[in-house]
């Protein structure tokens, strides 16, 4: 359990982080938008690699932007990086948007990242519906890696 508390404590934060940024409510303090610091376009650029090796099933280069001990809570359901690796041939994305991009720093290694994403494609045969996406973004040893990805429907 200690070893996971960071993990935990990360996560809660990227909750709690979304769950303002949902209820309208702004930051005034490390919250920054689109046009932000180049941390943030860097971070945003790092998502948008993300997706792109997702939708082109480049295992490669998931697995160089994705932390060991990552997780994601989607639409489908919870899962790991060597789930999702496993499950990569039931994924089909034809595009995807970041709208709307909002990078807040947790602390000077740990960047949380919120958009609204609007994926085309499926997974598993069932389309996808818009969301709003918050990844939790962390470096270690000087290099930036996906340890978070949460997905919360767009009413």
């Amino acid at each position: 359990m200690r070893k996971n508390l960071p993990l935990v404590l990360i996560t809660l934060l990227a909750a709690a982080t979304l769950c303002t940024a949902q209820t309208g409510a702004t930051s005034k303090s490390k919250s920054k938008s689109a046009g932000g610091s180049s941390l943030d376009q860097m971070i945003i650029g790092k998502s948008r690699e993300t997706w792109e090796a997702y939708k082109s099933r480049n295992i490669a280069a998931i697995k160089a932007l994705t932390a060991e001990d990552y997780v994601a809570h989607t639409l489908t359901g919870p899962s790991n990086l060597e789930q999702d690796i496993a499950t990569i041939d039931k994924l089909t994305i034809e595009s995807y948007t970041i709208d709307d991009p909002k990078v807040s720093m947790a602390t000077k290694d740990v960047a949380i990242l919120r958009y609204k994403c609007d994926l085309k494609g499926s997974f598993d045969g069932k389309p996808f519906k818009p969301v709003y996406g918050t990844e939790v973004w962390v470096n270690r040893r000087g290099k930036w890696q996906i340890v978070s990805y949460t997905e919360t429907p767009v009413s």
